[in-house]
């Protein structure tokens, strides 16, 4: 019950920070280290200081004159905040497969390289992908898929850590999306 109870105020505490637009708290906080955490993964060659300051001023510093930024990490970084904050404007919804694209198309509507090669952003994938060597779902299975995925989750009566984690795992495999579905899981968690 506790951890019911800490999850209830962390969600109000989220909520009264962002309407303020609060960046000195646990909405700033959470921010920050996610899209910096989560980017990293993705191979963002963008600094956890370099984070904070694209998220708290919307400038980033170079740490000395040869410093090369790639346009898409930075895009990307916007992107992560934009779509943490949808995801807090629906955290009390049931999660759906239009929410779930929404909060892609928050992360990848503003990335040049994604548009440019084609991507569907904000739907689910239309070429077969790959993650290192393991081979994905197919896109024509991807809807079917999803929808097993979220209608199983809704039919759990108390969501444990573990059936978060196994709906992320599961998440992982489908990889509806061309790109960013490591990024939309780790956000997946905590919606």
């Amino acid at each position: 019950m506790r951890t019911k109870t800490f999850t209830i105020e962390l969600k109000k505490r989220l909520a009264i920070e962002f309407k303020k637009q609060d960046r000195s708290g646990v909405y700033g906080f959470t921010q920050r280290l996610m899209a910096y955490n989560s980017n990293k993964i993705e191979g963002s060659t963008l600094t956890q200081k370099q984070t904070a300051s694209i998220f708290e001023t919307g400038t980033l510093y170079a740490d000395d004159t040869n410093t090369v930024f790639k346009t898409k990490d930075i895009e990307e970084m916007n992107g992560h905040f934009k779509m943490f904050n949808y995801t807090l404007q629906h955290i009390d919804e049931s999660l759906s497969e239009e929410i779930i694209k929404q909060m892609h198309r928050s992360l990848k509507e503003g990335v040049f390289e994604d548009m440019a090669n084609g991507y569907a952003v904000g739907e689910y994938k239309k070429r077969a992908n790959r993650v290192s060597d393991i081979v994905t779902t197919l896109p024509s299975e991807v809807p079917d898929k999803m929808q097993t995925l979220l209608q199983d989750y809704h039919a759990k009566e108390d969501i444990t850590l573990g059936d978060i984690a196994m709906f992320h795992a599961c998440f992982e495999n489908i990889h509806p999306f061309q790109d960013g579905n490591t990024t939309i899981g780790h956000q997946l968690k905590t919606a």
